[in-house]
């Protein structure tokens, strides 16, 4: 059976993770690392021709560090997810701040 093309579209100029709540959102819903894995896949895709035309060992190196790094990217995704850092607090026991 041959495979039906594609019909999404890559926009180079538009970034998925485009500023502090687009991060917040992905973290919060646990899909970063996933997004990151579909967004190396999606680049390897576009990249496909010109990686084709290199050299077989330098085509060999670049399909196996995108395979690696998506691979990693996945395992992060099952096993890892991030959260927020809070703001340390630079209070003394006391409850006066160290600069006073």
């Amino acid at each position: 059976m041959p495979s039906l093309p594609k019909k999404y579209h890559i926009n180079p100029s538009v970034k998925i993770l485009r500023d502090v709540n687009s991060v917040k959102f992905h973290v919060d819903n646990d899909d970063y690392f996933g997004t990151a894995a579909t967004l190396v896949h999606l680049l390897q895709e576009q990249l496909a021709e010109q990686i084709k035309k290199a050299p077989a060992g330098e085509k060999n190196l670049i399909n196996k560090a995108f395979k690696n790094l998506e691979k990693d990217l996945i395992l992060l995704q099952k096993n890892y997810y991030i959260k927020t850092k809070k703001k340390a607090n630079h209070k003394t026991a006391k409850g006066k701040l160290k600069s006073q």
